[in-house]
Protein backbone atom coordinates (compact mmCIF):
# COMPACT_ATOMS: atom_id res chain seq x y z
CA UNK A 1 0.00 0.00 0.00
CA UNK A 2 3.21 2.28 0.53
CA UNK A 3 4.54 1.95 -2.47
CA UNK A 4 1.13 2.25 -4.38
CA UNK A 5 0.86 5.70 -2.43
CA UNK A 6 4.44 6.91 -3.16
CA UNK A 7 4.04 6.21 -7.06
CA UNK A 8 0.49 7.90 -7.02
CA UNK A 9 2.41 11.01 -5.60
CA UNK A 10 5.10 10.73 -8.04
CA UNK A 11 2.20 10.39 -10.96
CA UNK A 12 0.71 13.58 -9.30
CA UNK A 13 3.84 15.42 -9.46
CA UNK A 14 4.44 14.37 -12.88
CA UNK A 15 0.79 15.12 -14.14
CA UNK A 16 1.18 18.61 -12.33
CA UNK A 17 4.81 19.25 -14.03
CA UNK A 18 3.59 17.67 -17.79
CA UNK A 19 0.27 20.33 -16.96
CA UNK A 20 -1.28 21.42 -20.44
CA UNK A 21 1.56 19.68 -22.10
CA UNK A 22 1.10 16.00 -21.78
CA UNK A 23 -2.33 14.24 -21.07
CA UNK A 24 -2.51 11.66 -18.80
CA UNK A 25 -5.63 9.33 -18.93
CA UNK A 26 -5.99 7.06 -15.84
CA UNK A 27 -3.28 6.72 -13.41
CA UNK A 28 0.17 6.01 -14.95
CA UNK A 29 3.42 4.55 -13.07
CA UNK A 30 6.02 6.75 -14.13
CA UNK A 31 9.30 6.75 -12.56
CA UNK A 32 13.34 7.63 -13.20
CA UNK A 33 15.23 6.72 -10.34
CA UNK A 34 18.95 8.36 -9.61
CA UNK A 35 20.64 8.88 -12.50
CA UNK A 36 17.96 8.35 -15.21
CA UNK A 37 15.80 10.25 -17.05
CA UNK A 38 12.44 10.32 -18.78
CA UNK A 39 11.22 13.20 -20.89
CA UNK A 40 7.90 13.14 -22.41
CA UNK A 41 7.01 15.68 -25.74
CA UNK A 42 4.28 18.32 -26.15
CA UNK A 43 1.07 17.41 -26.94
CA UNK A 44 1.51 13.53 -25.84
CA UNK A 45 -1.47 11.00 -24.50
CA UNK A 46 -0.80 8.28 -22.36
CA UNK A 47 -3.41 5.94 -21.66
CA UNK A 48 -3.50 3.83 -18.76
CA UNK A 49 -7.43 3.96 -17.94
CA UNK A 50 -9.70 0.65 -18.62
CA UNK A 51 -11.91 2.88 -21.09
CA UNK A 52 -9.26 5.11 -22.44
CA UNK A 53 -8.36 2.32 -25.46
CA UNK A 54 -11.30 0.07 -26.59
CA UNK A 55 -8.95 -2.82 -27.39
CA UNK A 56 -8.74 -3.86 -23.98
CA UNK A 57 -6.45 -2.54 -21.87
CA UNK A 58 -4.23 -5.15 -19.67
CA UNK A 59 -2.48 -2.84 -16.96
CA UNK A 60 -1.45 0.79 -16.81
CA UNK A 61 1.34 2.14 -18.74
CA UNK A 62 4.26 1.88 -17.26
CA UNK A 63 7.35 3.96 -18.13
CA UNK A 64 10.72 3.57 -15.70
CA UNK A 65 14.43 4.72 -16.43
CA UNK A 66 16.66 3.15 -13.90
CA UNK A 67 20.43 2.81 -13.77
CA UNK A 68 20.91 5.48 -15.61
CA UNK A 69 18.43 5.25 -18.56
CA UNK A 70 17.13 7.47 -20.76
CA UNK A 71 13.51 7.77 -22.39
CA UNK A 72 12.90 10.41 -24.94
CA UNK A 73 9.10 10.08 -26.09
CA UNK A 74 8.76 12.78 -29.52
CA UNK A 75 6.24 14.89 -29.25
CA UNK A 76 2.21 14.40 -30.07
CA UNK A 77 2.76 10.66 -29.65
CA UNK A 78 0.15 8.75 -28.02
CA UNK A 79 1.07 5.38 -25.22
CA UNK A 80 -1.77 3.11 -24.48
CA UNK A 81 -1.25 0.68 -21.21
CA UNK A 82 1.81 0.19 -22.37
CA UNK A 83 5.14 -0.49 -20.52
CA UNK A 84 8.48 1.30 -21.31
CA UNK A 85 11.45 0.46 -19.42
CA UNK A 86 15.20 1.34 -20.06
CA UNK A 87 18.45 1.05 -18.47
CA UNK A 88 20.22 2.46 -21.39
CA UNK A 89 18.44 4.17 -24.14
CA UNK A 90 15.02 4.26 -25.97
CA UNK A 91 13.73 7.33 -28.12
CA UNK A 92 10.42 7.00 -29.69
CA UNK A 93 9.88 9.83 -32.72
CA UNK A 94 7.13 12.23 -33.19
CA UNK A 95 3.45 11.24 -34.05
CA UNK A 96 3.87 7.87 -33.22
CA UNK A 97 1.37 5.80 -31.85
CA UNK A 98 1.72 2.53 -29.41
CA UNK A 99 -1.00 0.13 -29.47
CA UNK A 100 -2.39 -1.37 -26.29
CA UNK A 101 -0.64 -3.98 -24.05
CA UNK A 102 3.25 -3.33 -26.18
CA UNK A 103 6.35 -3.78 -23.99
CA UNK A 104 9.31 -1.89 -25.06
CA UNK A 105 12.40 -2.59 -23.17
CA UNK A 106 16.52 -2.07 -23.75
CA UNK A 107 17.41 -4.76 -20.95
CA UNK A 108 16.73 -8.23 -20.39
CA UNK A 109 16.03 -7.33 -16.59
CA UNK A 110 18.56 -9.83 -15.16
CA UNK A 111 21.74 -11.38 -15.67
CA UNK A 112 21.52 -14.36 -17.74
CA UNK A 113 23.70 -16.80 -16.41
CA UNK A 114 22.51 -18.89 -13.86
CA UNK A 115 25.22 -18.33 -11.43
CA UNK A 116 25.18 -14.53 -11.57
CA UNK A 117 21.57 -14.15 -10.93
CA UNK A 118 22.26 -14.88 -7.19
CA UNK A 119 24.82 -11.55 -7.45
CA UNK A 120 22.56 -9.83 -9.78
CA UNK A 121 24.62 -6.33 -10.44
CA UNK A 122 23.18 -3.66 -12.94
CA UNK A 123 27.00 -4.20 -14.98
CA UNK A 124 25.92 -7.68 -15.49
CA UNK A 125 22.45 -6.99 -17.53
CA UNK A 126 23.03 -7.11 -21.13
CA UNK A 127 21.46 -3.84 -22.68
CA UNK A 128 21.45 -1.93 -26.14
CA UNK A 129 19.06 1.52 -26.96
CA UNK A 130 16.52 1.19 -28.83
CA UNK A 131 15.05 4.07 -31.40
CA UNK A 132 11.71 3.87 -33.18
CA UNK A 133 11.43 6.43 -35.71
CA UNK A 134 8.85 9.33 -36.07
CA UNK A 135 5.62 8.75 -37.55
CA UNK A 136 5.50 4.85 -36.49
CA UNK A 137 2.59 2.42 -35.48
CA UNK A 138 3.13 -0.10 -33.06
CA UNK A 139 0.64 -2.58 -33.41
CA UNK A 140 -1.61 -3.84 -29.90
CA UNK A 141 0.52 -6.74 -28.36
CA UNK A 142 4.01 -6.06 -29.44
CA UNK A 143 7.55 -6.43 -28.09
CA UNK A 144 10.25 -4.37 -29.20
CA UNK A 145 13.60 -5.70 -28.05
CA UNK A 146 16.73 -4.14 -26.73
CA UNK A 147 19.37 -3.22 -30.30
CA UNK A 148 16.05 -2.18 -32.18
CA UNK A 149 15.80 0.59 -34.91
CA UNK A 150 12.46 1.19 -36.25
CA UNK A 151 12.79 4.21 -39.10
CA UNK A 152 10.49 6.80 -39.93
CA UNK A 153 7.28 5.92 -41.15
CA UNK A 154 7.03 1.96 -40.17
CA UNK A 155 4.16 0.09 -39.14
CA UNK A 156 4.54 -3.45 -36.55
CA UNK A 157 2.15 -5.86 -37.08
CA UNK A 158 -0.01 -6.39 -34.01
CA UNK A 159 1.31 -9.15 -31.96
CA UNK A 160 5.27 -8.94 -33.62
CA UNK A 161 8.34 -9.85 -31.28
CA UNK A 162 10.52 -7.10 -32.78
CA UNK A 163 14.51 -7.01 -32.60
CA UNK A 164 17.08 -5.35 -35.29
CA UNK A 165 17.05 -2.89 -37.52
CA UNK A 166 14.37 -1.87 -40.42
CA UNK A 167 14.71 1.26 -42.60
CA UNK A 168 11.99 3.59 -43.07
CA UNK A 169 8.25 3.04 -45.13
CA UNK A 170 8.28 -0.66 -44.04
CA UNK A 171 5.46 -2.64 -42.92
CA UNK A 172 7.01 -5.52 -40.55
CA UNK A 173 5.11 -8.34 -38.66
CA UNK A 174 5.66 -11.97 -36.49
CA UNK A 175 8.09 -13.58 -34.05
CA UNK A 176 10.62 -12.74 -35.31
CA UNK A 177 9.44 -9.82 -36.99
CA UNK A 178 10.32 -9.53 -40.77
CA UNK A 179 9.69 -7.17 -43.47
CA UNK A 180 5.99 -7.80 -45.34
CA UNK A 181 5.66 -4.89 -46.73
CA UNK A 182 7.86 -1.95 -48.61
CA UNK A 183 5.86 1.63 -48.31
CA UNK A 184 5.81 4.22 -51.05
Amino acid sequence: MIRFLLLYIIYLKQKVNDFGRVKYNGFTVYFAFKNSKILVGRGSVINSGPLTNLLGLYQRTIIIARYGGRIAIGKNTGISGSTIYSMSEIKIGENCVIGANCKIVDNDFHPLAEEKRLDERPSDISKKPIHIGDKCFIGMNSIILKGTTIGNNSVVGAGSVVSGSFPENVIIAGNPAKIIKYLA
